[in-house]
């Protein structure tokens, strides 16, 4: 049976690839932090199986899910020589994804000093493991917008501790793979959101930070709002199902010789910044115009886009060929409609309910 190292299965998208790789008899071990009974780890993997709508027991969680307590300083601290023997290969999910500045030495240490840690851990002492699968982010590409190849980024344009760590982080992992050791997969999604068919998510960041935002003032009867956001650039939404079934299908190749590779997983350009924010807006009852804010409460809300604001005025093409070339087929781009924004949103506030 293959044996799978899952860093941040408390997560959105780590619990939801270690309730998928459960469904094809794989072993997870859950590389966690601040889960000392691991139960925190099996929730979150029983509410991704469910948003997922998988159905097997929950004698599958207790008998291949192992958790184990990560170090903040070693994150092998507490792999034991039976645990590192096993493994067939790491998918390292975990990420500091704060955009401000105050954080940067936080997801420097975290997104960049642990990946390393971690690497060097397992091309050591997991002598079966094949592959490491880092997952960064499309927009380790800067913001200079246009089209991202699947290559290294150099440009000295990140303008926040998200990207400039992830970026850090990959240029670190194509030195450190350059021996051969420890081959090395960069994934790179665009903006994930939730599975497009039951609208489960996870998570608060990317797309969410503008439901976030607009719910937050319909609660607080809040019927219009201005914001300084009427941008025409196009998003890229990979849902986590796609994205997760993607990942599956790289894991579960056969003789794969690259040493390292990098991937976008990108779904195709959707609806512009303005058009989400706006279709938003009508689902929760606020009507969104755009321009200067004029009132404290509108500068107030267009400060919460100030670390953001700069992807939502600028295009991506994200070029996804060498991942289609890996995969043996050209990916079908579905790009997120009105009809999945719905059960997106559907979802979120459900989440919320729940939580």
């Amino acid at each position: 049976m293959k044996t799978i190292l899952i860093t941040g299965a408390t997560g959105f998208v780590g619990s939801a690839l270690a309730a998928n790789l459960l469904t094809r008899s794989v072993q997870v071990i859950a590389l966690v932090r601040n889960d000392p009974n691991g139960e925190r780890t099996r929730t979150a993997i029983r509410a991704a199986a469910e948003g997922f709508g998988l159905d097997f027991a929950e004698s599958l969680i207790e008998r291949n899910v192992h958790v184990v307590e990560s170090d903040e300083h070693n994150p092998c601290l507490n792999l034991t020589p039976h645990y590192l023997a096993e493994i067939s290969e790491v998918w390292h999910v975990a990420a500091e994804m704060s955009f401000s500045i105050d954080r940067l030495v936080e997801s420097l240490r975290t997104n960049a000093s642990t990946t390393i840690a971690l690497y060097q851990c397992i091309a050591k002492f997991a002598t079966k493991c094949k592959r490491f699968y880092y997952v960064s982010t499309a927009y380790v590409a800067g913001i200079s917008g246009g089209k991202a190849l699947e290559t290294l980024n150099f440009a000295s344009d990140c303008i926040n501790p998200y990207q400039l760590s992830k970026r850090c982080a990959e240029q670190s992992l194509a030195l450190l793979s350059a021996n051969g050791v420890l081959p090395v997969t960069i994934f790179r999604p665009t903006v994930i959101v939730g599975h497009e068919k039951t609208g489960w998510v996870k998570s608060d960041f990317g797309f969410y930070m503008f439901v976030k935002i607009i719910k937050t003032l319909q609660e607080a009867g809040v019927q219009t709002i201005r914001l300084p956001l009427n941008y025409s650039a196009r998003l890229d939404f990979i849902p986590v199902n796609r994205l997760v079934d993607q990942a599956i299908a790289l894991s579960e190749r056969q003789g794969v010789s690259r040493i390292f590779e990098i991937f976008h997983c990108s779904n195709g350009l959707g609806k512009s910044t303005a058009e989400i924010v706006s279709f938003i807006g009508r689902f929760f009852g606020v009507m969104v115009s755009y321009g200067s804010p004029e009132t404290i409460l509108e500068q107030q809300v267009a400060k919460a886009f100030e670390n953001i604001a700069p992807h939502l005025e600028i295009e991506w093409q994200f070029d996804r060929s060498c991942l289609d070339q890996a995969l043996d087929h050209a990916y079908e781009c579905s790009p997120v409609g009105d009809l999945i924004m719905e059960r997106l949103l559907h979802g979120y506030t459900q989440s919320q309910r729940v939580a």
